[in-house]
């Protein structure tokens, strides 16, 4: 696989080079090798043939040697070619593993650019402010030598820990090789950054959240966290020094979950103290007067104004109105809500209020201009064998109703969203190949409208960020519309639940509405979405909001309880106690506590039956 020459990262990207033209090494390679392997059996034929032609050998005896010579030669080119290409293949790997920290901000002269893009730290066209100190200390910790290679960036959402840890990879400069960590491969990203030689910075970017990108759905502190942490203690000592860099919601509960991980796959004890000795930078919102507010605001609305080029608005950057002097500041105001209303203002051309506006109207402004681009994608999407969406004419909200079933099921998860798509009522009655053809024909729409094919570095961003406005959006559409809700929920089985049971148990923390649905999916299907909910709500930063509707989907499930519980559910039951620590989720595990022993005590009475059962049987035969 080769790779043509891109440039050199400068000083201000983290250390991204590229390795030099790879294109057709491999063809070039093979080509060398079997002409010199041709060559050189020529010349050695050519040379036993002469030797019985004693005047022939005498005066041309230099060209069969000349030819083997050359199949030599050839051999040794293959060599150095050889090599080329496996260092490109090592970077190649690392490249697919670390994402680059400073890709470019989001393309102003895009034709039709989404608004969620402009808020990712990753496109983001507001200058980084406001925290140097917090980049000083952590430059310290990667540059000192320090004997804890291991940090954690806490914080609530919105206050920037994503961009300070980005910015951390980007300040460090081409001697680092540095970046946000897309997958693990063990067997991989250690020794390709053996092989650059370089001390590496990787950021794992909302570690304690919830990972869609394997068939099982399993946490992101197992598919990723803990095999990175044994594969960084397993990599050859030899190797540059390595920081790892967690940015979590809530430090001590992701070390406690990561902890039980590690004894599930038999950590090391170095590598549990390396954890609890990790330190701590905790991030809460800039401290900011009323004239530092205004002028941050200014700046973004210029960022985003430029941004969006001959967008509605574009072209003013003196729409900031002052705050009066006895308006207060209003504490908690993070990054996020200043570049949110910013990003409204900028969209609908009117200066920025001297009263902050409530999220439900900035969210609400977003997320119309977001239809609007979703609606004209799928008129003009076309692709090979649909030259037109199925359903477009009929249901003009299609696209909004897809996006959000895909948000539920997971967009990474394609045939698992093609077969929940099927359950809306737009596609009721259709043919089941029809039917199929459609669902695939949207999955395909969604995918080119985020970037075409599933590379990692794109699949790792969300379809809609910040999480936020993802919650928001997810919240208010499915509690206006509950029979959809229902509709969706029973397309998951046990095994793909978890993405949702996350989402609503994050959204819980933020919208009080995300509890009523999450307690009906609980109580829809305990023994899976509630196993799900309740290992989602365990690293939450407020897991008191989560955890009464988690207990009352239980609870409630359990009203009509029948004796007749079978033995696996007991186990599974069992299994979820375990999942629920006391300190974390006490409501849930009180009531999966009483859920267990009633299930016990029915196995318990249908043992005792057959028993008596099989007695009576005994009896019977022997009389």
């Amino acid at each position: 696989m080769g790779m043509g020459a891109v440039g050199r990262r400068g000083a201000q990207r983290g250390g991204w080079d590229d390795p030099g033209p790879g294109k057709g090494l491999p063809i070039a390679a093979n080509v060398v090798f079997w002409g010199g392997a041709a060559c050189f059996l020529a010349g050695v034929a050519w040379f036993c043939v002469m030797t019985g032609w004693p005047r022939v050998w005498a005066e041309s005896w230099w060209q069969p040697v000349c030819l083997a010579g050359g199949g030599i030669a050839a051999s040794a080119v293959e060599g150095v070619i050889g090599r080329r290409t496996w260092r490109i293949e090592r970077f190649l790997a690392y490249r697919e593993m670390l994402e680059n920290p400073a890709p470019g901000a989001a393309d102003p002269g895009a034709e039709d650019p989404s608004v969620f893009r402009l808020l990712s730290p990753l496109h983001s066209p507001v200058p980084f402010r406001d925290r140097d100190d917090e980049l000083a200390r952590l430059r310290r910790w990667c540059e000192d030598g320090t004997d804890t290679p291991v940090m954690l960036l806490a914080g609530d959402r919105g206050v920037g820990r994503s961009r300070l840890a980005l910015e951390l990879a980007r300040a460090l400069g081409e001697e680092w090789t540095a970046g946000r960590l897309l997958r693990v491969s063990e067997h991989k990203l250690f020794p390709a950054l053996r092989d650059r030689g370089r001390p590496a910075l990787i950021v794992v970017d909302e570690a304690d959240l919830r990972s869609d990108v394997d068939s099982h759905l399993h946490s992101l502190v197992r598919a990723t966290v803990v095999p990175l942490l044994l594969a960084f203690e397993a990599r050859p000592r030899d190797t540059p020094p390595v920081r790892l860099l967690f940015v979590v919601g809530h430090a001590e509960r992701f070390r406690a979950v990561v902890r039980e991980e590690l004894d599930y796959s038999r950590g090391g004890p170095d590598l549990l103290h390396l954890l609890a000795d990790a330190p701590v930078l905790r991030l809460a919102p800039p401290a900011l007067d009323r004239a530092a507010l205004a002028e941050r605001q200014a700046v973004a609305l210029a960022a985003f104004t430029a941004a969006l080029g001959g967008g509605t608005g574009a072209g003013r950057t003196d729409r900031t109105v002052a705050a009066p002097v006895d308006t207060p500041v209003l504490p908690g105001r993070t990054p996020l809500d200043l570049h949110a209303q910013a990003l409204v203002s900028a969209l609908t051309g009117t200066p920025l209020p001297a009263v902050p506006r409530p999220l439900e109207e900035v969210a609400g402004i977003l997320f119309e201009h977001e239809r609007g681009r979703w609606r004209r994608s799928a008129a003009a999407f076309t692709a090979p064998g649909v030259p037109a969406l199925p359903g477009l004419s009929d249901h003009p909200g299609l696209p909004e109703r897809v996006m959000l079933t895909l948000l539920s099921a997971g967009h990474r998860q394609y045939v698992t969203a093609a077969h929940v798509l099927e359950r809306l009522p737009e596609f009721a009655g259709s043919a089941a190949e029809g039917a199929r053809s459609a669902m695939w024909a949207w999955v395909d729409w969604a995918l080119a409208l985020h970037g075409g094919t599933p590379a990692p570095a794109r699949m790792a961003e969300p379809w809609i960020g910040p999480e936020t406005f993802t919650h928001w959006f997810v919240t208010t559409r499915l509690h206006a519309d509950p029979e959809l809700f229902d509709r969706l929920q029973t397309g998951l089985d046990g095994h793909r639940s978890e993405h949702l049971a996350g989402v609503l148990s994050r959204a819980c923390e933020d919208f009080p509405e995300a509890g009523e649905l999450l307690r009906r999916y609980v109580a829809h299907y305990p023994s899976a979405h509630g196993y799900n909910a309740v290992r989602g709500a365990r690293v939450l930063a407020r897991p008191e909001r989560v955890d009464p509707w988690i207990a009352e989907g239980l609870r409630a499930s359990w009203q009509g309880f029948r004796p007749s519980f079978s033995a696996p559910v007991s186990r599974d039951l069992y299994t979820l106690l375990l999942q629920a620590r006391p300190e974390v989720v006490p409501l849930s595990h009180a009531v999966l506590a009483r859920a267990y022993r009633r299930a016990r005590r029915a196995e318990e009475k249908q043992e005792r039956r057959r028993r008596r059962e099989l007695r009576g049987r005994g009896r019977g035969s022997r009389a």
